[in-house]
């Protein structure tokens, strides 16, 4: 017996990086274990502030910090060790001093495996 099939989401327009599984990252359960995607949402949102000199340190060293305040991930379905995802951020508009981004990580053949948000506010380092 099968479910109803799941619609396929149109991927996310935005940022994206090609992030190869390590057989490490992966749980007894043979799939990526689930801390392990907000350190693929880390890297894709330094990637992208990063090309606009924002960067988690270059914030610092101009005496900002940027604590992330909010989190939400959606798991979908499991990566596992030797796939390589595609991870792609996208930053909605700011309309105060914070950065929402949204996030998608799927398999190479374009699968929804993590939806994600993340919420971040700049403060002065004071």
């Amino acid at each position: 017996m099968t479910g109803p099939a799941r619609p396929v989401a149109p991927p996310l327009s935005g940022f994206t990086l090609e992030v190869p599984v390590r057989f490490a990252e992966c749980d007894p359960y043979g799939v990526v274990w689930h801390g392990h995607y907000v350190l693929y949402l880390e890297q894709v949102r330094e990637s992208l502030t990063g090309r606009f000199g924002f960067s988690a340190a270059r914030a610092l060293e101009m005496g900002y910090k940027v604590p992330v305040t909010r989190m939400e991930l959606r798991y979908r379905a499991p990566a596992r060790a030797n796939q390589v995802l595609r991870v792609t951020a996208r930053l909605r508009p700011p309309n105060v001093a914070r950065f929402v981004m949204d996030y998608e990580i799927r398999s190479e053949a374009g699968e929804l495996l993590v939806s994600a948000e993340t919420e971040q506010v700049v403060l002065n380092a004071e």
